[in-house]
């Protein structure tokens, strides 16, 4: 949801600090992007003892980094008025490249940040929670691109995958942190998903590509154009177009044959 109130809701919260919960209307609170911040550890509520309650900014850097890739023209507007009032140090931070934050869910015990970390005991109380990555060692790793798919993931990738999701896109200073045994990516199936997965491969030649079994019959009956609500076509990087790999000819030739790509959600029933 990408509506004035959502975004103004996190416009003050980063501003303020806290919002009485009274203050927050349930168009805002029913939605997924808002069960999101919560579970993900971007903001928290703390009960008043008088009774009632408000919502409290929890992780300052990682909610802003929400915001630019959410609202990414009204963060380039907005929210350096925010660091020059509320001191967020450097009000240039946005425009760098990557500070690695991420999201992280599984039910596999993994090595994060030099902290044995039980990701089963945070995923079943929280649903994910979030993490600025310095390190990260474990068995198998899988990237998705989207939130939704990232909540969803292990209803169809399973044997002991933990799953992560990066904000801002992903990049070669968040994976070069990780080291696993496996590696897959789970994204949509268009240039930039198949781009996504090169780029992890390019650090981690063994990394697979994950493609439902389903493929053909879901490109048949749910793919869609790849024109862009500009119409504009999404165009190949260098390297998806010289790659020779059989998976990702064959789904660089779906694109350009049909005009259409298979967005990962359709792998859901």
């Amino acid at each position: 949801m990408q509506n004035k109130t959502f975004k103004n809701f996190v416009q003050k919260i980063l501003s303020e600090g806290k919002i009485s919960a009274s203050q927050v209307g349930n168009s805002v609170k029913r939605t997924s992007d808002f069960k999101i911040l919560l579970n993900g550890g971007f903001i928290q509520y703390l009960p008043a003892v008088t009774g009632g309650g408000s919502y409290h900014l929890k992780s300052q850097e990682a909610l802003k980094k929400y915001f630019s890739e959410k609202f990414p023209e009204e963060f380039k507007n907005n929210l350096s008025a925010i660091d020059n009032v509320h001191s967020f140090r450097n009000t240039k931070a946005a425009k760098r490249a990557s500070q690695n934050v991420i999201l992280i869910r599984g039910e596999e015990t993994v090595i994060l940040n030099g902290f044995e970390t039980n990701l089963k005991q945070f995923t079943e109380k929280y649903g994910t929670f979030s993490v600025v990555l310095k390190t990260l060692d474990a068995n198998k790793v899988c990237f998705v691109e989207n939130l939704d798919s990232y909540l969803l993931a292990e209803k169809i990738i399973t044997n002991g995958f933990i799953f992560i999701h990066t904000y801002g896109g992903i990049g070669k200073s968040t994976v070069n942190k990780v080291k696993a045994k496996e590696i897959l990516v789970f994204p949509d199936y268009d240039f930039k998903g198949l781009h996504n997965y090169l780029l992890v491969k390019s650090v981690f030649p063994n990394t697979k590509l994950f493609v439902p079994e389903n493929y053909e019959t879901l490109f048949a009956i749910k793919s869609r154009t790849i024109k862009t609500r500009q119409g504009r076509e999404q165009q190949p990087s260098k390297q998806v177009v010289e790659c020779e790999e059989e998976i990702v000819v064959k789904i660089r030739s779906d694109i350009f044959r049909h005009r259409k790509f298979l967005e990962q959600q359709a792998v859901f029933k």
